[in-house]
């Protein structure tokens, strides 16, 4: 199997943990008793899997079911990236597919 292979089925999943790291990471800033540690480590999770995940997706073969509502069908899909700023100032990107 190759790496292209394994990022056109895996693709999907590693996405969609990234966006449950960051509901999770988004929660726990409005908490009064938030782990800064935690944080921490979660926000770096998400700044190393942001440019992973483009990485990934730029060497797919395959669309994902994320598609542009446009006239082309076969277009690819667009993503933009709500940027935060975190508590200590990282910044944090949440991907919004259209």
């Amino acid at each position: 199997m190759t790496k292209t292979e394994i990022y056109n089925e895996d693709y999907t999943k590693l996405n969609h943990a990234y966006i449950q790291i960051y509901d999770s990471y988004k929660r726990l800033v409005d908490a009064d008793d938030a782990d800064e540690e935690v944080m921490m480590v979660l926000a770096s999770i998400l700044q190393v899997m942001n440019p992973t995940l483009d990485k990934i997706k730029s060497e797919m073969t395959v669309s994902t079911r994320f598609k542009d509502t446009g006239e082309d069908s076969t277009a690819p899909a667009k993503v933009k990236a709500e940027k935060e700023i975190g508590a200590n100032g990282e910044v944090i990107f949440h991907p919004k597919f259209c």
